[in-house]
């Protein structure tokens, strides 16, 4: 299942002015890290050295299970333990950047390098966030350091062309990509970019053999799927350009950019039905990224997470729409809007049992009109006209559906040989609606 949110916003690799050709993120190897090596105390006991790398083996465990707060936990009494310990700093800087403390997590980058000034992982990183921060220049020294020391390293020399893509000097932007496939053959970020850098330079047919040859290496990646749909659009070879669309977006469903893409392609060939899907799912997703942003912003309030599971709901993601219910309601389980909420979700879905248990526990809460409504229909839907009306008439509703509840009672009345209920039933259903029962 593809994600439609997250708790926390991932470090993105990329610049916004060469999105489409950028690579997958060069990420630490958290679980090969070098840690400084552990020293034995005389007496038995472990060394601040020792004790700190434990602290940060256990942070790199905390991270992998995105428990990023004990990991920052974790790594501030590991610093405070070993002074020396670059590893410390440096997973911490990553923590940092995510969660876009800039001046920290650079400060805590360039600590790991002055310990450890030949760990081209430090140098490759902190270029990184320079790159994603647009600072080009001091990016670029960082990836010269790190090809300088390990001129093997292949991931900062594909960073460095990034930097070069950036500044458009394009031409030295595929030398660095040409030295990591050379170093790499396998390397199909190192194709990818190399092959954007050929698009911009607006020669095709090099861009298309290391698109090709990015997805031959790696089927699916969807930066490739992208870019050489871009390149056929660009080509005018629209259903060329829909094929690789789509398949990006067999992978990456919610990203708005494939939609776009396509419906482009879609509406060059008068696909015009095709294109007003697109068009309305590019729409349900800025709206979905909207309610994303309110989630972030008052984590602990419900009212976020029910626009989120209604919106989900809607486009058909029950499973993920029932975990945000679930999550509204446990933030405020003493209101009712949370459950009245869950209710009107399972009336929609014809569960009629739990919208009428949903919508009971709504009015256990607080006295509440939307509630009554909803368990009025539920029990309508059930046949039990008796409490529907109930709930009706405390819910003060005069519309088409309880002149449907007086109704089938009426007909239920006089099957029952009560002819003047019927007929009292009968004569309210047809002055809320006159058209019933003809």
């Amino acid at each position: 299942m593809s994600s439609l949110f997250s708790a926390r916003t991932p470090l993105i690799l990329c610049l916004s002015v060469v999105l489409i050709g950028c690579g997958d993120a060069d990420t630490p190897k958290t679980d090969t890290a070098e840690t400084d090596a552990p020293q034995t105390a005389t007496d038995g006991k472990s060394t601040p050295t020792q004790q700190a790398s434990k602290l940060v083996e256990q942070a790199i465990a905390q991270i992998k299970d995105q428990k990023f707060d004990e990991a920052i936990a974790s790594l501030n009494k590991a610093v405070e333990t070993d002074q020396q310990n670059a590893e410390a700093s440096f997973q911490r800087a990553g923590i940092l950047a995510d969660v876009g403390q800039d001046r920290l997590a650079l400060s805590d980058y360039s600590r790991a390098i002055e310990i450890n000034p030949n760990d081209v992982r430090y140098r490759n990183m902190r270029g990184l966030f320079l790159l994603t921060r647009s600072q080009l220049d001091q990016a670029l020294l960082d990836f010269d350091e790190a090809v300088r020391v390990d001129p093997k390293y292949i991931q900062a020399w594909n960073n460095r062309g990034l930097v070069k893509l950036a500044k458009t000097d394009f031409h030295a932007a595929i030398d660095d990509f040409n030295q990591a496939v050379q170093i790499d053959p396998t390397y199909a970020d190192g194709f990818n970019n190399r092959g954007f850098a050929w698009f911009k330079m607006e020669v095709y047919d090099k861009a298309l053999a290391d698109f090709d040859k990015t997805l031959e290496l790696r089927p699916g990646y969807v930066n490739a799927l992208n870019n050489r749909g871009m390149l056929h659009l660009r080509l005018k070879q629209h259903r060329d350009a829909i094929t690789d669309f789509s398949e990006a977006i067999a992978h990456d469903e919610n990203n708005p950019k494939h939609y776009q893409n396509r419906m482009t392609a879609f509406a060059a060939l008068g696909m015009d039905e095709n294109a007003q899907a697109d068009r309305n799912r590019i729409q349900w997703l800025l709206k979905l990224g909207q309610i994303n942003n309110v989630v972030a912003q008052t984590p602990q309030k419900p009212d976020g997470y029910i626009q989120r599971a209604s919106h989900l709901a809607e486009a058909g993601k029950h499973e993920v729409a029932l975990v945000n219910y679930e999550q509204a309601i446990k933030l405020a389980s003493d209101k009712a809007s949370p459950w009245t909420s869950r209710a009107k979700y399972w009336l929609e879905q014809g569960d009629f049992a739990k919208a009428i248990s949903d919508a009971t526990k709504a009015l256990e809460t607080e006295f509440s009109h939307p509630a009554l409504s909803i368990r009025g229909d539920a029990f309508l839907q059930q046949g039990d006209y008796d409490k529907a009306i109930a709930d009706y008439t405390a819910a003060k509703r005069l519309d088409p559906s309880v002149a449907q509840a007086y109704y089938q009672r009426a007909l239920q009345r006089r099957q029952q040989g009560n002819e003047a209920g019927f007929r009292s039933d009968f004569e309210t259903a047809r002055q809320l609606d006159p058209q019933i029962g003809q």
